[in-house]
């Protein structure tokens, strides 16, 4: 039996194509790797910052350490004695951060103009952070609220799950930022002795995008000693691998449907197995949303963001995700569809063109480097993995040269042993 490609009426839908920026360049100062990809067509400056002082620094014993330091990076008091994101603000930027297993990733933006000084405010707190109990009690209560937020997005839950089930190391798949209850054991010899060992240029990249040019002529280059020399190693930790059959992980949560999501093993960036897994995360979300049953009131963007794929190629292991909102038709038959569909990928041949699925695989991978600060991160991540920071052009090559007997191979390949997250609605909804 082979299984056959069904398109259903709805129209396929492409993302706009991406303003591709000048040649990125990669480099290596003061052992820091730095990543350039300058656009003169944007308004404004994108600088990313990546220290290896993510969850795996932590110990056992200190989830939401790497989250609490970084925050107080933004808490710590800069121009006129507010907080640094505050200062930033009031001159027209913005700083955010996203923790991850081996690093944490700080994103400086702002207009040209007011680039210099934005950064500069920026760097001056990433090289010495006010890591007082004052700091890091409006960093706490920073992150619990974050922390709240998500618990009530089913879909980060699962990922969250999912993401401990299958991380290389038990600290590695500690939650993002932690817990509440987490947080307040850490103290501010913990955070002091955090950044002192980790926050080190051995590791770290600065990848920037954009009016680059109105850095001066140093560029990013001005701020790759910004951090002490040296270099960190991650604790080693013990995970202990999932029991039984169904390995099947269970929440409950203040939502209003089930949800499910399903985890997969996938390839890295730099694979040969990249570029068929992203045509193959494509194939699935669109053939799930076609089959899928949902109601005829239900609109057909909605009907899309409740079935879906997610490749997250950056972590380590690399996963792909499946997930169905279990609110949009009848929830045993969507999950049961969703699965059902998959195991049968690993095991049957795909008869028929697979070239729409390329374009929507582009589509997507455009869409997903829309901003500058996608393109920051993914310049430095393919430079990190590949030596060269030609994200899109790689990409491309690498899907449109995939085929069917890739995707059959792939699929074969990863999809086994899934694991199952439900999250499922509280008993006092």
């Amino acid at each position: 039996m082979k299984l056959r490609i069904a398109f259903g009426a709805a129209l396929l839908w492409l993302a706009p194509i991406v303003a591709v920026a000048q040649t990125a360049g990669v480099c290596t100062v003061a052992g820091v790797t730095i990543v350039s990809q300058p656009d003169p067509t944007a308004s404004l400056t994108g600088v990313e910052f990546t220290v290896a002082a993510g969850l795996d620094r932590q110990r056992l014993a200190q989830s939401g350490l790497a989250a609490l330091v970084a925050q107080s990076i933004l808490e710590t008091p800069s121009s006129g004695g507010k907080p640094l994101a505050n200062a930033i603000a009031e001159h027209g930027g913005s700083v955010r951060f996203v923790v991850e297993p081996r690093d944490v990733r700080f994103y400086v933006e702002a207009l040209a103009a007011d680039a210099p000084r934005v950064i500069g405010l920026f760097v001056q707190a990433l090289a010495a952070p006010d890591l007082s109990p004052a700091t890091l009690h409006a960093a706490r209560d920073a992150l619990i609220e974050k922390f709240a937020h998500a618990q009530l997005q089913p879909l980060e839950v699962g990922l969250d799950m999912l993401n401990l089930a299958r991380a290389n190391g038990a600290n590695s798949g500690m939650p993002l930022l932690g817990t509440p209850a987490s947080l307040m054991q850490l103290t501010a010899p913990d955070a002091r002795s955090f950044y002192r060992a980790y926050y080190t240029r051995g590791g770290s990249s600065i990848s920037g995008v954009g009016r680059i040019d109105s850095l001066g002529a140093q560029g990013l280059g001005a701020f790759a000693t910004v951090l002490r020399s040296g270099t960190s190693r991650a604790v080693k930790t013990v995970t202990k691998p999932l029991v039984g059959k169904t390995r099947q992980l269970i929440a409950r949560r203040a939502v209003s449907a089930p949800w499910l999501i399903v985890g997969y093993a996938a390839p890295t960036v730099g694979s040969a197995d990249y570029g068929p897994m992203l045509v193959l995360s494509a194939f699935l979300q669109r053939t799930l949303g076609d089959i899928a049953e949902v109601p005829g009131t239900i609109s057909p963007s909605l009907a899309a963001q409740a079935v879906g794929t997610v490749y997250d190629f950056n972590r380590a292991p690399a996963s792909l995700y499946v997930y169905v909102d279990g609110a949009i038709g009848d929830p045993s038959q969507s999950f049961g569809t969703a699965l059902a569909l998959v195991r049968l990928l690993g095991r049957k041949p795909i008869e028929g063109s697979i070239d729409q699925f390329k374009t929507i695989a582009i589509g997507n991978f455009e869409e997903r480097a829309s901003t500058l600060e996608a393109r920051a991160w993914l310049g430095g991540l393919f430079a990190r993995h590949t030596g060269s920071a030609d994200y899109l052009d790689a990409t491309i090559r690498a899907i449109e040269a995939t085929t069917p007997t890739d995707l059959q191979r792939v699929a074969h390949r990863y999809l086994g042993n899934p694991t199952i997250a439900l999250v499922l609605p509280r008993s006092d909804n």
